[in-house]
């Protein structure tokens, strides 16, 4: 073997023996995107902690599409402490009247909802301990409500099934 094969075998063992011990985020989010509509108040996320032992705090915020934070949407609570193996909810609440420039009523609003983990300290101060706090953002929608309803129906419910002369047609608009 020459040098080269050499140094991407050991690159390739290093990297097998570094995954058994990757973790995973303790706090995690219930959807993978939010969409609101206009005329709705507020809109409920699960959060749960699926940390076998360990209670978590959940810090929570909003911010616009350009990623700094706004004050048309709000999530409450902002920090909550979520014990092991448990599940709570995060309400995102729209603040009317909060002296920015009107949402466009032709096309969605885009923001985006954030919660980051914090870790609890670790019980054994003498010891050197590496804690990751993990950061989940989420893209939220606000639908004006003068949009078409048809956007917030269940794809399944959209798929069109015809028989026609032994074949079947499966039309997906």
């Amino acid at each position: 073997m020459n040098n080269r094969q050499t140094a991407m075998l050991i690159a390739g063992l290093v990297l097998v023996l570094a995954g058994p011990g990757t973790g995973q985020a303790a706090i995690n989010v219930d959807r993978t995107r939010i969409i609101m509509s206009s005329d709705a108040k507020a809109v409920s996320v699960g959060l749960s902690n699926d940390s076998p032992d360990a209670p978590y705090l959940a810090q929570s915020w909003m911010e616009d599409s350009l990623g700094k934070a706004t004050n048309i949407l709000i999530a409450l609570p902002p920090l909550q402490r979520i014990d092991a193996g448990k599940k709570s909810r995060v309400r995102i609440m729209r603040v009317e009247n909060a002296g920015t420039a009107p949402l466009p009523a032709d096309r969605e609003s885009l923001f985006y909802f954030n919660v980051r983990e914090i870790p609890p300290a670790p019980e054994d101060k003498n010891k050197n301990i590496l804690q990751l706090a993990t950061q989940s953002q989420l893209k939220l929608f606000l639908r004006p409500a003068t949009l078409a309803a048809e956007g917030n129906a269940s794809p399944e419910k959209m798929l069109l099934v015809q028989s026609a002369g032994g074949s079947l047609t499966l039309k997906n608009p």
